[in-house]
C-alpha cells in the first residue's frame, strides 16, 4: 500500500510547486496503469504492449501520450499497489468519464517476440491475440475530475485474470480487456494475514457488500470463477495480502484455494460487511475454516 501513499505524495508535490504554472481553465492529472494477481502459478509473465493513451472530456478525444514505440509493460509486475506511470500532462479541467488504451498490433522490439504474450515457468511463450485494440482501442469507462488549477491522479486497474482468456476449441489466448478506471482520492486498500493452512496457494477477493453468493465458485463461459470481484490478491507465503485501489464502500472478502495451474479447490475463508473509508488503509486478519 505504500505505493498508493507515494501517488498521493506526487500529486501534492505537483499541487505545491506547479498551480502557478498551470493555465487558467486547466489542470494537471497523472495516469498510472495497476493490475490484480493472476491465480495461475505456472505463469512468469504477462505482457501487453501499449501504443497510445486517450481520454474523454470537455474536448472530445484528447491525446495524453502516443509513445514513438510501443511501451511492453509485464502486468504481472504490477500487482499489490505497485503501478507503472502512463504520463502527466496538462488538460482542460472539468469532467472526464472515458480512456482509451491503444494496444500494439505489431511485434515487440525483439522481432521474435509478439507484443502481447503469455510467458510460463519453463520460459515458453504463447502469443495473446487482441481482436480490435490496435485499431479502435479499448475504452475504460468511469468519472473522474480535472479540478481548475488543481491535480489528480488517476488508476487503470488492467485486471489479466479477466482479460486474458483461453478459447477452448483453438487453444489461443485472447485479450478481452476488463479495466476499471480509479480516481485516487476515492481510494483506500485492505491488507493484512492470512492465518491457517491448506493445501494450494490463496487468492483474496474482494465484492461489493452482498454481491457474493455461491454461483461465484462456478465457471462462467470463458472458464472465470470469482468473475464478479471487484479486485484480487495473492497471498504471499508469509501470509500477507493486500486488496489495493479499492473505491470507499462496503466489502464481503472470500478467500479461495488454487493447484500450481489455476484450478479453483474451494473457499476456505471469508469476512462480511467491512466498511472501508477513503483514504484508509484498514488491517484485515483473516482466520481460515479448517
Amino acid at each position: 500500500m505504500k505505493h498508493l501513499w507515494k501517488i498521493f505524495a506526487l500529486a501534492a508535490i505537483v499541487l505545491f510547486y506547479g498551480c502557478d504554472r498551470i493555465e487558467s481553465g486547466n489542470g494537471r492529472a497523472s495516469f498510472y496503469l495497476t493490475d490484480g494477481p493472476l491465480e495461475a502459478e505456472n505463469v512468469s509473465e504477462v505482457v501487453i504492449s501499449i501504443s497510445k493513451v486517450e481520454v474523454f472530456g470537455p474536448e472530445g478525444w484528447t491525446t495524453v501520450k502516443e509513445y514513438e514505440s510501443p511501451e511492453a509493460i509485464n502486468l504481472l509486475e504490477l500487482q499489490g499497489g505497485e503501478t507503472f506511470f502512463l504520463d502527466e500532462r496538462e488538460l482542460v479541467s472539468g469532467l472526464y468519464d472515458q480512456i482509451r488504451l491503444g494496444l500494439s498490433s505489431s511485434v515487440a522490439t525483439d522481432s521474435e517476440i509478439p507484443a502481447h504474450y503469455i510467458k510460463f515457468n519453463d520460459d515458453s511463450i504463447e502469443e495473446i491475440t487482441v481482436p480490435s485494440g490496435a485499431q479502435t482501442g479499448y475504452k475504460v469507462v468511469g468519472d473522474f475530475t480535472i479540478p481548475d488549477g488543481g491535480v489528480t491522479s488517476i488508476i487503470i486497474d488492467f485486471d489479466v485474470r479477466k482479460s486474458v482468456v483461453k478459447a477452448g476449441n483453438s487453444g489461443q489466448f485472447i485479450l478481452k480487456p476488463t479495466l476499471r478506471l480509479i480516481e485516487d482520492a476515492n481510494v483506500g486498500s485492505i491488507e493484512g494475514t492470512v492465518t491457517g493452512e491448506v493445501d494450494g496457494e490463496l487468492v483474496v477477493y474482494a465484492y461489493n457488500d452482498g454481491e457474493y453468493d455461491e454461483s461465484e465458485m462456478e465457471p462462467n463461459a470463458d472458464g472465470l470463477v470469482f468473475e464478479n470481484a471487484v479486485t484480487s490478491a495473492n497471498v504471499d507465503a508469509e501470509g500477507n495480502y493486500n486488496l489495493a485501489f479499492l473505491p470507499s464502500g462496503n466489502y464481503d472478502i472470500i478467500i479461495a484455494s488454487f493447484d500450481a495451474e489455476g484450478n479453483f479447490q474451494e473457499v476456505v475463508g471469508e469476512d462480511s460487511d467491512v466498511e472501508l473509508g477513503a483514504g484508509v488503509q484498514l488491517e484485515l486478519n483473516i482466520e481460515l475454516v479448517l
